[in-house]
């Protein structure tokens, strides 16, 4: 008789479905938590949650957007399935890894789960078609782009703009290393001008022509035993072979420079729609 009150209280908080006091409890921290969160006090929320395990999603949101990735994908990854913000966490541990250029993982974890709404569903396949822009896989990305509708305007346009991203790639004839090296052998800074360095080629050029006039000058009068033809001379040698390798090497910078402003691109229309569709 002792215990029968509290017994029947909690067989009627089970029965009728209302909140426990842990529930409460833990319902009123997640508020606090949130309220951390819009105030940007991440620190906080990261010393507040660090000896509790409940929170993880909080902890991974306050990791995230200090852009401490490796942690935040940490935590999103402890949340189970029944968690209200799973879906949330698997579409950030995917950005996460993109941003940090582990497409194959960012795709992992963007399809070991099934989207239930139809805005997820589409979200989904939308940072999909973006990972596998970034891995330069065109026909990945066409299979995905086929399921663009521009229904949702959370994303609309940047559906548009990952089709602008797929056709710059698809458009972009990048030039070789090879040929420009052999360029610049027939012609010093011919190779660099073929890079698309112009101004580099035309200074090497003269350059080049300068060090052998006056090389050429010292052979023809003292011989080439002489200082002055081994001084030019050698520096003829070392700027000649330095502008073939030099303009391989712009062929090279060329065309890390056309991925990585189209990676910038494509990870920033992936980017948007997962602020817009979670506030995030």
């Amino acid at each position: 008789m002792k215990y029968l009150k509290e017994w029947i209280c909690i067989g009627l908080v089970i029965w009728l479905g209302l909140p426990t006091r842990a529930q409460q409890t833990q319902s009123s921290d997640s508020l606090f938590l949130e309220y951390l969160l819009e105030k940007k006090a991440y620190n906080d929320v990261l010393n507040w949650t660090k000896y509790r395990k409940a929170f993880p999603y909080y902890r991974g949101l306050a990791y995230y957007n200090q852009l401490q990735l490796d942690s935040a994908i940490s935590c999103f990854r402890q949340l189970p399935v029944i968690h209200p913000h799973f879906e949330k966490a698997r579409f950030l541990e995917g950005i996460g890894h993109t941003f940090l250029k582990r497409y194959d993982k960012a795709q992992a974890a963007l399809t070991d789960f099934v989207p239930k709404d139809s805005l997820f569903i589409a979200l989904q396949n939308f940072q999909l078609a973006g990972v596998a822009l970034l891995k330069r896989d065109t026909i990945g990305f066409v299979r995905h782009q086929k399921s663009f509708t521009g229904h949702y305007f959370a994303f609309s346009q940047e559906e548009d703009n990952l089709e602008k991203n797929y056709r710059q790639i698809r458009t972009h004839r990048g030039k070789s290393p090879w040929v420009a090296g052999m360029m610049s052998v027939v012609i010093p800074g011919s190779g660099k001008i073929y890079a698309g360095k112009t101004g580099q080629g035309i200074i090497t050029f003269i350059q080049n022509v300068a060090l052998g006039v006056q090389a050429y000058e010292a052979y023809r009068r003292d011989g080439w035993k002489s200082p002055r033809f081994l001084i030019y001379g050698g520096l003829f040698s070392f700027f000649y072979v330095g502008n073939v390798w030099g303009s391989a090497l712009s062929v090279h910078v060329r065309r890390q420079e056309f991925n990585d402003k189209v990676n910038e691109q494509i990870l920033f229309n992936m980017q948007i729609p997962i602020r817009t569709v979670f506030n995030q």
